[in-house]
């Protein structure tokens, strides 16, 4: 292909912006013809300075839109030095590129519009790039997510850029990629491991936004529901994040419903993603999933979250722990070990005294829940307690039974009284469980209600 230099600059003029791409994969004949031009001999090669004044001598703009001259700099720059062989090589001048196309969008006085898909092309270019590279830190010599966290604070800017316009007649191209940029950021932050900088951005999504949450394309819909799951179940709000990934999941259900053939895996893959964390999410608040339905997805996890259902449901805290010990280190890598050993054991532990309440109290028509009585059970749930203490058994002993009585009931779980000098917890004299173990879902939902920040997603 005999591409030149003088074309090139036409073609910009002209508006046709897919020129300046810096993806070899789909540009790499422009690239290589621009390259051979601006390195054809000693004498007639182009240095920074005179391709400053060739770009400006073209006077784009009225030559008043000086960051966009600096733009295509950057872009002959890295057309006349890219090394294709070698991406660590040539990734300052990737960045470069990226850095400074950002920069033109900041600025709402210029005619950005046409360069917001051209931003948006590069973006999905340019993160993998920088994870591929921060992948290989320790060899190139540069700091654990050094690269992303560059390309993070990149679209951060244009994130914080965007305003809402009142009384408009028209959205700007910026905003119609509001939510793809927040979801790019928040999924950068979840994987260089600094999620809490996700606050900024969901507490600003909304004042921002100039159209209605269902607008959205339902891709960027569920990919936000999804982040905001994670997000919450991090901060152990265990409620909201249960909401937002269930409607993650069912909104996915839906698109799988009506979509090609094609698309099925990928889609299906992502359903799989959802549920490692909506699975554990659901257990926490005492909802069981259809793991006949997830079977069908993956077999795998089905039969893995199975196990752990019927440990917790079975009340056995020796089973708990094994399961959590077995899968240790997967739950570290998913963020949900510390969160499962916070909320699972007394949900277990819930479990457990309903079997005795339902074999011992309401068997006797007594009302009473005598101390050694469920000592003897913990001591069966709990099983031998190791000389060896872990995070695991630490704290489970038999002997606190009255503290595992005494947190239900503060918790709601429980309806009844403890008296530690006769030894005895006192419930409703009743055969209908229900009234002494309320229903854990509601119970915990009483407790931590929904962010009503929220509510705009559903309307």
């Amino acid at each position: 292909m005999n591409y030149s230099l003088v074309q090139f600059l036409e073609d910009v003029a002209a508006g046709n912006y897919n020129v300046i791409s810096i993806n070899l994969n789909t540009n790499g004949m422009i690239v290589a013809s621009l390259q051979n031009e601006l390195n054809r001999g000693p004498k007639s090669r182009h240095d920074n300075r005179s391709l400053e004044k060739l770009v400006e001598s073209r006077k784009f703009y009225g030559g008043n839109w000086t960051r966009f001259n600096i733009l295509l700099v950057s872009f002959l720059q890295y057309c006349r030095d890219v090394d294709p062989w070698s991406l660590w090589q040539s990734c300052d001048l990737i960045f470069n590129f990226y850095q400074n196309l950002n920069n033109c969008l900041l600025n709402d006085s210029y005619p950005i519009d046409n360069l917001v898909p051209l931003f948006r092309y590069h973006t999905e270019y340019v993160i993998p790039l920088a994870k591929r590279l921060d992948d290989n830190y320790l060899i190139t010599g540069t700091k654990r997510h050094q690269l992303l966290s560059f390309t993070s604070s990149v679209i951060s800017r244009l994130f914080n850029s965007i305003k809402k316009l009142e009384n408009s007649d028209s959205i700007p191209a910026k905003q119609t990629i509001l939510m793809y940029l927040v979801n790019k950021l928040n999924n950068i932050y979840f994987q260089i491991d600094s999620p809490q900088l996700c606050s900024n951005i969901f507490k600003n999504f909304r004042p921002k936004s100039m159209v209605p949450f269902r607008e959205y394309p339902i891709k960027e819909q569920i990919e936000y529901r999804y982040l905001l799951g994670r997000y919450y179940l991090l901060n152990n709000m265990i409620t909201n994040s249960f909401v937002q990934l269930n409607s993650a999941y069912r909104q996915l259900t839906l698109v799988l419903d009506s979509v090609s053939p094609d698309y099925i895996p990928q889609l299906r893959r992502n359903l799989v993603r959802i549920l490692v964390y909506l699975v554990p999410t659901g257990l926490m608040i005492g909802k069981l999933p259809r793991f006949s339905l997830i079977r069908s997805l993956n077999p795998t996890m089905a039969d893995k979250y199975s196990g752990l259902a019927r440990h917790v449901r079975g009340g056995s805290i020796r089973g708990l722990n094994s399961w959590l010990q077995t899968h240790e280190s997967e739950l570290r890598k998913h963020d949900l070990l510390l969160v499962l050993l916070e909320k699972l054991p007394i949900i277990t532990y819930r479990y457990l005294i309903r079997f005795v309440v339902q074999t011992f109290a309401t068997t006797q028509d007594s009302g009473r829940l005598p101390y050694n009585v469920v000592e003897t059970a913990m001591k069966v749930s709990i099983g031998p307690i190791g000389k060896n203490l872990t995070c695991y058994n630490a704290i489970h002993d038999p002997k606190n039974l009255e503290n595992v009585l005494v947190t239900l009931i503060n918790l709601g779980l429980l309806r009844g009284n403890c008296f530690p000098l006769l030894k005895t917890c006192v419930v409703k004299k009743t055969h209908q469980t229900e009234e002494i173990l309320p229903s854990i879902q509601d119970r915990i939902l009483q407790a931590f209600p929904l962010n009503y920040d929220d509510a705009w997603l559903d309307n």
